[in-house]
């Protein structure tokens, strides 16, 4: 009896050094993102003052913010499939630093639109190219039932990075003499991410422990390669209950990726179930990014409305945005928790249902008092993110070993693409109707798309083959 206790012990020992080093790992990486995501928001944050600097309609204020998007999007299909050929890390960091460079000369050399535009194009194509990797290193580490919590973390880290600069922003609009001013000492904070990311990425052995320390029953057969000591597989496979995950490239088996498709797979789209998800996921990048361009405005006019002055009313609209939109941070991390029970489908079905309620809500509030808009979008900020991780997990789930990278350039460039039109659209309705029916129309239109992406999901759930996520639980 003695002795079986003693050998007992060490396990335990063991599993959780494994756990706690696995921890400490997920936090340093959520970090990069928290960090070189800070000034994400400054634009929104200071578009009353840019909008009338650059004299801007509504259209051209949502279209300098959507070529970020589109600069994902662009991204997504020339650095993400990388990832399934060189090392996640390597893209990851060069994708920080381009991130930060870009955010740091936006307010140094953007005096017109021309200018922001190309600026926030390249931040946007940075963005995308650490988001990925990240995503693809995180999941490689965690397995089965672990995993969707652990992508929500990472992702949580983006959502905390691009919501707190609302906050930071609020504030220093108020103590500083420019936007300008404000906007470079948000940029400055996006460095120390890059000097984390240099750090963290130099460390040797990322992909190889999870397989090191958890064993070779993790690994799909079919996938790892012969007598292989690094890179190795870490899930099993799309017939087995946890799900396929993520292989990083160099543990792929010669002759998995033909060289027709040597830098990106658009087979993905002819599987309906992961067709599906990133319609889904387009879908909800629409109304996410809607939602965070046109909200903060909608609350300053409200406030403007109750009879506060324009720039009280844009900073004080601002730091309550950002609170709202912090909300995100628990949201996407419960989201991708729910949907470990739930599945992804019956979770972002959830999630959807509730955010396009407060999209045909939100709009109507402007004439009442500021109050009732302030409540609901604690609910908004929290609902429009918390499905975030899902789809970048079903995904992952719904892809062959080998092409982890194509099918997420894939997914993210549609995403994007969708997501930077929308915000656009807003705007024009609000160019067109010039009143406050306007900021009504504009968000009830943010509440069809959440319609829509609930049928599409429906639809999801009624497949076969969405049984492959979630350990089956679609």
């Amino acid at each position: 009896m003695a002795h079986n206790q003693d050998s007992i012990a060490p396990k335990w020992f063991r599993l959780n050094r494994v756990v706690g080093r696995d921890m400490f790992w997920l936090m340093g990486f959520s970090a990069i993102l928290l960090l070189a995501l800070q000034p994400f928001s400054s634009y929104i944050a200071a578009l009353p003052f840019i909008q009338a600097e650059w004299n801007m309609t509504n259209s051209q204020a949502g279209l300098v913010f959507s070529s970020y998007l589109l600069g994902s999007a662009v991204s997504s299909l020339a650095l993400a499939p990388l990832t399934d050929q060189l090392s996640p890390r390597r893209v990851l960091l060069l994708g920080v630093i381009l991130l930060a460079l870009s955010n740091l000369l936006f307010p140094l050399l953007a005096y017109n639109i021309w200018l922001g535009l190309g600026l926030r194009f390249l931040a946007g194509a940075g963005h995308i190219a650490a988001y990925i990797p990240g995503i693809q290193l995180v999941s490689q580490r965690y397995g089965g039932r672990r995993r969707g919590m652990a992508v929500g973390v990472f992702v949580s880290a983006g959502y905390a990075g691009t919501t707190t600069s609302y906050v930071f922003m609020g504030m220093l609009l108020n103590y500083t003499s420019s936007w300008r001013l404000a906007y470079l000492m948000i940029a400055l904070v996006g460095l120390v991410g890059v000097g984390l990311a240099f750090i963290l990425t130099r460390t040797t052995g990322v992909e190889a422990s999870a397989g090191e320390d958890r064993g070779a029953a993790v690994q799909p057969a079919k996938a790892s390669t012969p007598a292989s000591s690094k890179g190795v597989g870490v899930e099993a496979s799309a017939g087995e209950d946890q799900g396929r995950a993520a292989e990083p490239a160099k543990a792929s088996t010669p002759g998995s990726l033909d060289k027709g498709r040597r830098w990106l797979n658009l087979g993905v789209l002819r599987d309906r179930s992961a067709a599906l998800v990133i319609t889904a996921y387009a879908l909800h990048t629409a109304e996410l990014y809607l939602a965070r361009l046109w909200f903060p405005l909608l609350l300053g006019a409200t406030l403007t409305r109750s009879g506060r002055e324009p720039v009280e009313a844009t900073a004080l609209a601002t730091t309550w945005a950002g609170f709202m939109f912090m909300t995100a941070i628990a949201g996407v991390f419960m989201g991708g928790a729910l949907s470990d029970y739930l599945g992804r489908s019956g979770g972002a079905m959830l999630i959807f249902s509730l955010s396009g309620l407060c999209s045909f809500v939100a709009g109507w509030l402007i004439d009442l008092p500021p109050i009732f808009l302030i409540g609901l979008g604690f609910v908004y900020g929290f609902t429009t993110a918390a499905d975030s991780a899902i789809y970048s997990t079903a995904i992952i789930e719904l892809s062959p070993p080998g092409q982890i990278g194509s099918s997420q350039a894939v997914q993210s460039f549609i995403g994007f693409a969708i997501g930077a039109i929308m915000p656009v659209v807003a705007g024009s309705i609000l160019d067109i109707t010039r009143s406050g029916t306007g900021w009504g129309l504009a968000f009830s239109f943010n509440g069809l798309l959440a319609l829509m992406a609930v049928l599409a999901l429906v639809w999801l759930r009624s497949l076969p083959q969405a049984k492959r996520m979630a350990a089956g639980k679609c």
